[in-house]
């Protein structure tokens, strides 16, 4: 005869077998609040705009570039002669003008004057283009063209003859670039050699009239001395005449 405890046996059996099949289970870790590691895995499973959590973040921005429009032009004059290019002379420090690159050709030059200088020949005088330039060549009509260098602005040139053209061009690496020229007009040396002429004669004319100046003034003095000494000598023949008289008495 099964009785109730002979029943509830088997039940209690399984029960236990069930309890240990659990407690052999590893165990799955729930995620807290205080994992950092947890709460980003949350997000991710919650939020599906997920990409913007893995990427990297925005770069630092960077300090940018000194304000150019607070440096000032630099002391460079295109018409002057220079010993450094204004790149040189700028150093971080001012603004040179805008030229053209290394690439290209330079511009003219613009010739400012021919001056007259007698035996030395007459100087040629120029502004600089706006362009990198090595070298400028100076041309007359006839004569030998003169190549100088780039920080030069003047230059001289001998046996010119009214009339004739003189030009100056530029030069860089890639060639020659276009011409400026100036007629040369030989009036003005010749008013330059009439002054010169005229001046030496004015002072020759000065000396001459200085030396009769002075011959005429110790003449004056001579004819002086001359009528003082006679009156003297008077003085004392009367005084001896006198004693003379007064001997006889």
């Amino acid at each position: 005869m099964i009785t109730v405890r002979d029943s509830v046996r088997p039940v209690w059996f399984l029960l236990l077998a069930f309890l240990a099949l659990l407690g052999s289970w590893p165990c799955v870790a729930i995620p807290t609040q205080e994992s950092g590691t947890n709460d980003m895995l949350s997000e991710l499973l919650v939020s599906d705009d997920y990409y913007d959590v893995l990427d990297d973040p925005p770069p630092e921005t960077k300090p940018g570039p000194k304000n150019e429009s607070a440096l000032q032009p630099c002391d460079y004059d295109v018409c002057l002669e220079q010993k450094e290019p204004c790149s040189v002379l700028a150093a971080g420090k001012c603004l040179c003008p805008g030229i053209t690159l290394e690439d290209m050709a330079p511009e003219a030059p613009t010739v400012t004057s021919l001056t007259p200088g007698g035996s030395e020949g007459v100087t040629v005088r120029w502004c600089a283009p706006y362009s990198l330039v090595t070298a400028y060549t100076i041309k007359g009509a006839e004569q030998e063209p003169v190549r100088v260098g780039s920080h030069l602005r003047s230059s001289k040139l001998k046996g010119l003859n009214d009339g004739d053209k003189v030009c100056v061009l530029a030069e860089n690496a890639v060639g020659e670039g276009p011409e400026s020229c100036m007629v040369y007009r030989a009036e003005k040396d010749a008013a330059l050699t009439a002054g010169l002429i005229g001046g030496a004669l004015g002072l020759g004319l000065l000396a001459a009239l200085a030396g009769l100046l002075w011959k005429y003034t110790q003449r004056r003095k001579s004819g002086a001395r001359l009528s003082t000494q006679d009156r003297d000598d008077s003085h004392q023949g009367l005084s001896d005449s006198n004693r003379v008289s007064l001997d006889v008495l």
